[in-house]
């Protein structure tokens, strides 16, 4: 459509006489020919082109959507991957600190445990001796 503007209109065709090759009414008449045919190829050109054109337009608009969509679909991904990794975090944090609260528990069982045997062992130890020597 905006090529048939940079095409000059073709006037209405020469009616005179050529007397000789190269005459000014055979170049009118040269002129008039070449400006129709340009102007029949470029009609021809558009009409071939034109419905392309207008997929190729519908198919860049498609193409941009499902940019669009993508985007949007990435950065849900990203989303929900940084909320899935700091749950996971937090859930590796609890359990470590589970983890460390029955390590000190155990621990400490086991230091009182041992405080306790050294405590008892020399008490229970002097208790029978002195039932022997209490009774003889």
């Amino acid at each position: 459509m905006q090529v048939f503007a940079q095409i000059p209109q073709p006037l209405a065709e020469p009616h005179c006489l050529i007397w000789y090759p190269g005459d000014p009414c055979d170049q009118l008449l040269q002129q008039y020919r070449q400006t129709l045919e340009l102007r029949q190829r470029l009609e021809w050109q558009t009409s071939v082109t034109a419905p392309l054109e207008k997929q190729i337009s519908e198919q860049q608009k498609k193409i941009a959507e499902q940019r669009a969509q993508i985007d949007s679909l990435q950065s849900r991904i990203d989303s929900q991957t940084m909320d899935a990794l700091r749950s996971e975090a937090r859930n590796q944090a609890v359990m470590d600190g589970i983890g460390v609260i029955i390590g000190i528990g155990i621990a400490f069982v086991m230091v009182l445990a041992f405080f306790r045997k050294l405590t008892h062992s020399p008490s229970s130890a002097a208790t029978p001796e002195r039932s022997r020597a209490a009774s003889a």
